[in-house]
């Protein structure tokens, strides 16, 4: 198809934009404010001083959505942008021995107005950094890392802006440590299936992994203080599926009051032990002897108030029975230190008090020294409980022999491992671990220079190997990392890593701005160290997650990061455990959604060498489809009375996508029978859900792994509907999104599958399937070559006021490469179309004022992105757009459609604009129709509009 284009003169519209302004003044009443530059007008920072700020200039209105107007030298007056020069001060080698980053930041009051940043290096005029967020938010922010010598301009852009001014702050965040560049290690051939969605809609931070002796799978992690819960998931098949193990779709025990840390153990006898921080006040004990039915418990197990971070750890005895086991339980009181209890492991009897009721284990009543301890872990070869702690420059070890069926008297030594390379042991936890040799390995990160080390001790922790470095490039920032030993000689190493350096805790927040954030990718690596008793030791060292699992800012400060507002949203941890094919599991966190919610998923190994030394071949992580056993979809999973009845309507046998044609994707979902579509007792309907990720556009306009679906539902009373959506997040002003319930502004809990659009499916009811195919367009428009990553069916039975859904089945997570597709737009492929421009039309008889600004473009290989914003003061209507699913160009007309917010709440829009300088000048157009039946269409009275 030929398009043509409107390649019309250039304008610079700055006599407009002063004709804004004081047409706008003179409606909002706010003439009186001068206008004027930002003061001071420039500054510098260095070494010292290291910060600076300014008060930008008063916009009594502004609408400017393209930087290039405003340059010092064609805006003098500041009349179209806001211009501040910075002067970076450093010696022309000073980033050969430090590292950090200049960050420059914006604020204003209101989220109704919307500022955009842009930092321009003044030596060449280059665009060094910008951030551009969508609407709603308060904050702008870039970081510059390593920032060479000189004056940059800090042009701060009035998108649509009324009545405002900004404030700007700068600083250098430099540490001491020199950039000395990582080694790079080889993968040894290790892989990682596609990720596996563990809970499809509770997001819950630090999450452990745990694989009990039947290769069962769990993963336990808690909700938050705020909600009283912590969650626990189990696997029976491998890692493939989850479900969550309580009778209440809660947490297992019924009383809520913890949600603060969360551990999980099993002993040789199959009995599941679940530890739950209480609020700081004590420790919640639970105990099941069925599985995970029916729970047991004490909700004081602590020895004493004020306790934090639990752990869990088991000793088997050397018999097969249950009288020689013990539970440990590690925790640290706030004020004094570690204790450590123990209690006689469960023996089933309805009476028992096993596991439940702990005393001091220790000959003193403070073990250790340091904070805060990792995991707590007994080693079974050398009888030996271990507590690693943080201690300054090392990690300091107390460690202790236990007889057999010893409870009580424990005698601990407190041994330190080597002094950490760059004298600071942090980020978070130490992690312990011990092989089937009763070798004992600690890794750790040091927080000066953000390395990953390993130490080993072949002697129950007297002697230490040196410090290994098992980070490599790009992997340059790193955090939590956690450790799990197989064979003699080998362990599996996992942490967040990320290529930027610096202080995770200066990188900016997703939750200050999100654009920003999205320039420090974290991704999830998995490290593995052979030979580690020889002196010359083997690392491997691969990606494990496809895609990033975190961006910008991972504070560290445990609970004082509530407190200083930083982004916890990952929490304190992440961990893997070994099945007995010594295949890893990593139980991770993924925030790259829309919503920046702590998704849950589990990586599973699936190829190169294993902890055990056995190899596993790998397989393929894309596919069309997938099958899932049959009869494992009972309704509730866990009850007092055990597993309910398998329900066939809702038991998945596969899932498959397809293509029809260039603009449709098919979902094809079967289950074992569609005979009868009643839903199970206690319901109002069932749901049929297939969801996925892919690399999209987030709320904000910032990158982000996105979350779409398509599915089906059937009412009791056998309305059926089909339909799609991705759910909105909540906006930087604290509205809450239709996508995620939150309990604190933007901190998103539960995840919602809103049906947003409706579209064509179908029920056979002989051929037990589901099918919907839903527009391209309705699903964020994936183009050719795009990965659909964790592909997953699911099957949910819901009650009608209830957001939480009752698990049913779920169909192992597989990846979908999209074929040949439509492309959301006709601009040529191969080349970039934009639209900018910023004005107002007459919106009444009274000559009120429908303000807007535009900057849209499309990019050579015909992807979208920009924003628009459109205010209409006679009603106090402010609309944003989020999604731009179509765009098309017809002359001088250009017609995009998508979704957005109108006042908060989401909305489809269709907007036209006109661009009508040639053949013959005339005033440009604007139109705007909203789902909500709000429709204008008028000649532009002010302002101006560009098709480039």
């Amino acid at each position: 198809m030929s398009v043509a284009f409107n390649r019309k003169r250039y304008v610079r519209p700055i006599k407009i934009i002063i004709l804004l302004v004081a047409i706008f003044s003179s409606v909002i009443g706010i003439a009186s404010h001068p206008t004027r530059a930002a003061t001071p007008s420039g500054g510098t920072i260095s070494t010292s001083p290291s910060s600076l700020t300014w008060q930008g200039q008063f916009f009594a209105a502004g609408v400017n959505a393209d930087p290039t107007q405003c340059p010092p030298n064609l805006d003098p007056n500041n009349l179209q942008c806001d211009h501040f020069l910075l002067n970076i001060d450093l010696a022309p080698d000073f980033w050969l021995t430090h590292t950090g980053s200049a960050n420059i930041t914006i604020t204003w009051a209101s989220g109704n107005n919307d500022f955009d940043l842009y930092v321009y290096r003044t030596s060449d005029g280059q665009l060094v950094g910008s951030s551009t967020a969508g609407g709603g938010e308060t904050q702008e922010q870039v970081m510059i890392q390593s920032p060479t010598s000189g004056v940059y301009e800090i042009r701060t852009v009035p998108f649509l802006v009324l009545a405002s001014a900004y404030s700007g702050f700068a600083n250098l965040v430099i540490s001491n440590t020199p950039p000395v560049q990582n080694p790079s290690f080889p993968t040894g051939g290790i892989g990682f299936g596609p990720a596996t969605v563990v809970d499809a809609q509770r997001t819950q931070g630090e999450p452990l992994a745990h694989i009990d002796q039947a290769g069962n799978v769990y993963s336990t992690g808690p909700w938050g203080f705020s909600t009283g819960q912590s969650f626990l998931s189990k696997s029976t098949d491998g890692g493939q599926t989850f479900n969550l193990v309580s009778s209440l779709n809660l947490r297992p025990n019924p009383s809520a009051a913890g949600g603060g840390d969360s551990d999980v153990i099993t002993d040789d006898q199959g009995n599941l032990y679940f530890a739950d921080l209480e609020g700081l006040a004590s420790i919640l004990v639970a105990v099941s002897n069925d599985g995970g039915n029916n729970w047991r418990t004490n909700n004081f197990a602590s020895a004493t108030e004020l306790d934090d971070r639990q752990w869990l750890a088991i000793d088997n005895g050397l018999t097969s029975s249950a009288a020689d086991n013990t539970v440990f339980l590690s925790y640290r009181q706030i004020l004094l230190g570690s204790q450590i209890l123990s209690s006689p492991g469960s023996t089933g009897s309805p009476t028992d008090t096993g596991g439940l009721v702990f005393t001091n284990a220790a000959d003193t009543e403070f073990v250790g020294n340091g904070a805060p301890c990792g995991r707590l872990t007994f080693d079974p070869v050398l009888r030996m409980l271990y507590l690693p702690c943080v201690a300054g420059s090392h990690v300091s070890i107390a460690a202790a022999h236990v007889a057999n069926g010893q409870r009580t008297g424990l005698h601990f030594t407190n041994v330190a491992t080597p002094t950490s390379p760059g004298g600071a042991v942090g980020h978070l936890f130490s992690s312990l671990t011990t092989d089937r040799a009763g070798n004992i390995y600690v890794a750790w990160v040091d927080s000066n220079n953000n390395n990953v080390y390993v130490s080993v001790s072949k002697n129950a922790s007297n002697n230490w190997s040196p410090p290994l470095q098992v980070n490599g490039n790009p992997a340059n920032t790193n955090v939590m990392p956690w450790a799990a030993a197989g064979a003699n000689g080998t362990v599996d190493i996992v942490f967040y890593g990320t290529a930027v350096r610096g202080d995770p805790n200066n990188f900016p927040s997703w939750f200050n701005s999100r654009p920003a954030a999205t320039t420090v990718k974290w991704f999830t690596y998995f490290v593995q160290v052979q030979n580690a008793l020889s002196a010359t030791p083997t690392v491997y060292m691969t990606q494990a997650s496809e895609h990033p699992t975190d961006y910008g800012q991972l504070c560290t400060g445990g609970l004082g990061c509530s407190i200083s507002g930083g982004d916890r949203s990952l929490a304190d941890f992440f961990s893997l455990a070994l099945d007995k094919n010594g295949a890893a599991h990593i139980m991770y966190n993924d925030l790259t959604n829309q919503h920046h919610g702590a998704a849950l998923y589990e990586l599973t190994q699936n190829a190169g060498p294993t902890a055990f030394g056995t190899t596993l071949k790998g397989s393929s992580n894309t596919a069309t489809g997938v099958t899932d056993p049959a009869g494992d979809a009972q309704v509730p999973h866990f009850s007092l009375t055990g597993p309910g009845s398998n329900q066939a309507g809702l038991d998945l046998l596969s899932v498959k996508l397809s293509q029809p044609d260039i603009s449709h994707l098919t979902i094809t979902m079967q289950v074992a029978s569609l005979a009868s579509l009643l839903p199970p007792t206690g319901t109002d309907g069932i749901l049929w859900l297939t969801r996925w990720q892919f690399l999209s556009t987030g709320d904000g306009g910032e990158e982000s792994y996105r979350i779409f679906y398509a599915g089906a539902n059937v009412t009791a009373a056998g309305i059926t509907s089909f339909f799609a959506g991705t759910g909105l997040s909540a906006n930087p002003s604290g509205v809450m999104g239709n996508g995620c319930i939150t309990n604190t502004p933007q901190n998103c809990k539960l995840m919602l599958y809103p049906a947003e659009d409706v579209e064509t499916g179908s029920i056979n009811t002989v051929k037990g399937t589901i099918t919907v195919t839903v527009p391209l367009v309705d699903i964020g428009n994936p183009i050719t070559g795009d990965t659909l990553f964790s592909v997953t069916a699911l099957s949910k039975a819901f009650v009608k006021g209830d957001p939480l859904l009752i698990d049913a089945d779920a169909a192992r997570s597989f990846d979908y490469i999209m074929r040949t597709t439509t492309v959301p737009t006709n601009c040529p492929l191969g080349t970039t179309c934009k639209v900018t421009g910023g004005g107002y039309i007459f919106v009444d008889p009274l000559q009120d004022h429908g303000i807007f600004s535009i900057e849209l473009t499309v990019d050579p290989s015909g992807r979208v992105r920009g924003k628009t914003a459109y205010v209409d003061q006679s009603i106090n209507m402010s609309f944003r757009t989020v999604l731009i699913s179509s765009v098309n160009f017809n002359g001088n007309t250009v017609t995009f459609k998508g979704t957005g917010t109108a006042n908060g709440l989401e909305t489809s829009y269709v907007i036209s604009v006109q661009d009508n300088d040639s053949p013959v000048p005339g005033p440009d157009h604007f139109s705007i129709t909203l789902g909500t039946g709000y429709s204008k269409s008028e000649p532009l009275a002010g302002g101006d509009i560009e098709i480039h």
